[in-house]
C-alpha cells in the first residue's frame, strides 16, 4: 500500500514536472516565438532581432522611436487645439480689450419719451423716502409734484413734454452731479447708470417691446458711435 502510494506520488510528481515544462515552453513560445536550436531550458532569453538592413538604394532610416504613447485621432485633435497658458491668457486679454472698446456708452435723452415723469414708480423702484433720505426739502417737493394718476403734474401727456423744463428741480436733471449726490454714482459710471435707469423706467411705463424702448436704444447707439468716431479721429490726429 505504501509502495502504491509512493508510486502514485511519484507518478503525480512526474506528471506535474511534465506539465510545468510544457507550461514553461508555451509561455516562452508565446512571448518570444520558438526557441532557437540548441538553446537549453533555463538559458537567458534570446535578444530581439536587429532591425532589417535597408534595401539596395534606400537610405537608412534615422527616425527615432517616439517616447510618447500613441494618441488617438480624437486625443490628437484635442492636443493640437490646446493653446499654451501664456498665449491663451494673451488672447483672452485681447478679447476683453476689444469688448471694452466696443462698450463705449453715452447717455442722451430721447425726445417723445417722458417715462421718467412717471413719479409714482411702484414697488420695483426705491421709494422717494429712500432716495431723498438726506434731502428732506426735496422729498416734500417731489411728493407735491405727484398727480392722482402717478404722473408729474407738470408733464403734458399730449406732447410728452415738461411744462417747466427750464426751471425743473435739480433731481429731475439727468446729470453726473445729481447722480453722484443722490445715488452715489461716480462720474466714470454716469452714462452707463443713466442709460440703465432710463431703460428700467421705459420698460415700467411702456413695456419691454415698446417703440419707446427701441427709439431710446437707437438714440444711445447713435450717440455712442459719434463719441467713438470722435475718439478715433483724435487718435489719428495725435499720430
Amino acid at each position: 500500500m505504501l509502495l502504491l502510494s509512493t508510486m502514485a506520488a511519484g507518478a503525480a510528481r512526474s506528471v506535474s514536472v511534465r506539465l510545468n515544462a510544457v507550461a514553461a515552453l508555451s509561455s516562452s513560445t508565446s512571448s518570444g516565438g520558438r526557441s532557437r536550436k540548441g538553446q537549453r531550458r533555463g538559458d537567458a532569453k534570446p535578444q530581439a532581432p536587429p532591425p532589417p538592413l535597408p534595401r539596395h538604394g534606400e537610405a537608412p532610416s534615422k527616425k527615432k522611436p517616439s517616447a510618447r504613447p500613441a494618441v488617438g485621432k480624437e486625443n490628437r485633435a484635442v492636443e493640437e487645439a490646446r493653446v499654451p497658458p501664456r498665449l491663451e491668457g494673451e488672447a483672452r486679454k485681447g478679447v476683453q480689450q476689444q469688448n471694452k472698446a466696443k462698450r463705449v456708452v453715452r447717455w442722451k435723452c430721447a425726445s417723445g419719451c417722458g417715462a421718467c415723469c412717471k413719479l409714482d414708480k411702484g414697488p420695483d423702484f426705491p421709494t422717494p423716502k429712500e432716495v431723498f433720505a438726506d434731502h428732506p426739502d426735496d422729498l416734500q417737493l417731489y411728493k407735491s409734484m405727484i398727480g392722482a394718476d402717478g404722473w408729474c403734474i407738470n408733464y403734458d401727456k399730449s406732447t410728452r413734454t415738461c411744462n417747466i423744463y427750464q426751471e425743473r428741480p435739480m433731481f429731475c436733471r439727468v446729470e453726473p452731479k445729481v447722480f453722484d449726490e443722490f445715488f452715489g454714482v461716480p462720474r466714470s459710471r454716469f452714462d452707463r447708470e443713466a442709460c440703465s435707469a432710463c431703460v428700467d423706467n421705459i420698460k415700467m411705463v411702456y413695456g419691454d417691446d415698446s417703440a419707446e424702448l427701441s427709439n431710446f436704444k437707437r438714440v444711445i447707439r447713435e450717440e455712442s458711435n459719434k463719441v467713438e468716431a470722435s475718439k478715433n479721429q483724435d487718435k489719428l490726429l495725435d499720430t
